[in-house]
């Protein structure tokens, strides 16, 4: 479950890396490491209150659905940039 989360953030900020340079690189890498901390923060306490919903099966279902609203997101902005 970790390498699924820590595979998504290296490769998004390979994706930052190859759209910008310079001062907004860094803008954009800490605006990635205040988002991490904050998904820190709030993520455990949430699947723990779905895992005591649901069951142990919260946490897989917890980062299933936000793997899930990544690649949509992902999707739509794929589909704005060739449309534009």
């Amino acid at each position: 479950m970790g390498a699924v989360g820590y595979g998504v953030y290296t490769m998004a900020l390979v994706e930052l890396g190859s759209r910008f340079k310079g001062s907004v690189l860094v803008a954009g890498n800490a605006a990635f490491a205040l988002m991490w901390g904050a998904g820190g923060i709030v993520g455990p306490p949430g699947a723990g209150l779905l895992m005591q919903g649901i069951g142990p099966l919260g946490l897989p279902v917890v980062i299933a659905g936000l793997d899930a609203v990544l690649v949509l997101f992902a999707l739509y902005r794929s589909s704005v940039r060739r449309a534009s």
